[in-house]
């Protein structure tokens, strides 16, 4: 047999922990001397502390491991316990592929520019929202303006400021040709069933901007023709850190368009992971 120190050096753990697993029942000493308190442990208990240990490492925890040691735990349920467990490690090694990849960008645009430059792309969850829009198949981009500020004239004057919230722009790409596939209307503060009419035959009606999990996203500000950096910007984020892009781009007016001649827009490009 061995004192608790000797035994400590024998396993490589602390005495501090030996006693510690001894409170919680997980391995208690062979014999305590009644006059000295002095702790003896045997070689033949090495296993179940390597044991413990090992389990340990797997990142269970001690409440975890009492009754496995003790046989209370049937395989099945060990096994869909490490597999949880596993699929923890996964999410985790998931993250920190993606912060290293961030860093990554980082020292790439310090070493391109001398400098981390002022445009930031944030991920975020975005719930599902209501939403009052006009579908539009715009001809360019002049012809979207032109719409973008009928909607708000028109539509801001027959909806309430109480029910609108933000102007949105929706762009899908499906299109064949160079014409813009746009929803163009206002999230709403609750849901309502409606339709607007506006002139020239557009109409806002009722439908939901779908919840997306993770939504790469970038405020820009200044005038349209300089809406090219911030997409360019993000579009390289992306890239970069290896998403694919999974649905329609938004665009969020923070303000309102009408207040000033360079809104400040949150642009929104949902992502994933490549299968």
């Amino acid at each position: 047999m061995f004192r608790i120190g000797e035994f400590a050096q024998i396993a490589q753990v602390s005495g501090r922990l030996l006693r510690y697993y001894d409170q919680l029942g997980l391995i208690a000493p062979i014999r305590i001397d009644p006059q000295t308190g002095y702790r003896w442990y045997s070689a033949r208990q090495l296993p179940r502390l390597n044991r413990i240990l090992a389990l340990k490492e797997l990142g269970l925890t001690l409440e975890q491991i009492k009754p496995l040691l003790d046989g209370e735990i049937p395989a099945a349920e060990m096994r869909a316990m490490l597999s949880e467990r596993r699929d923890h490690v996964e999410e985790t090694l998931r993250l920190e592929e993606t912060r290293l990849r961030q860093i990554e960008s980082r020292i790439a645009q310090i070493d391109q520019h001398g400098e981390v430059g002022g445009e930031d792309v944030v991920v975020k969850s975005i719930p599902a929202q209501p939403y009052l829009a006009a579908s539009c198949l715009c001809e360019d981009m002049d012809h979207a303006v032109r719409v973008v500020g009928q909607v708000v004239e028109e539509a801001g004057a027959k909806v309430s400021a109480a029910l609108r919230d933000r102007l949105i722009v929706v762009s899908r790409t499906e299109q064949p040709d160079d014409r813009l596939d746009l929803d163009i209307g206002f999230s709403l503060t609750r849901d309502v069933k409606r339709a607007v009419k506006l002139a020239g035959g557009l109409e806002l009606v009722s439908r939901e901007l779908p919840a997306v999990d993770t939504m790469a996203t970038m405020v820009r500000t200044g005038p349209a023709w300089r809406s090219h950096f911030p997409f360019g910007a993000i579009g390289s984020w992306i890239e970069t850190n290896g998403f694919e892009l999974s649905g329609p781009c938004r665009e969020v007016f923070l303000d309102q368009p009408e207040s000033s001649t360079e809104p400040i827009i949150e642009i929104q490009f949902p992502v994933r992971r490549p299968a």
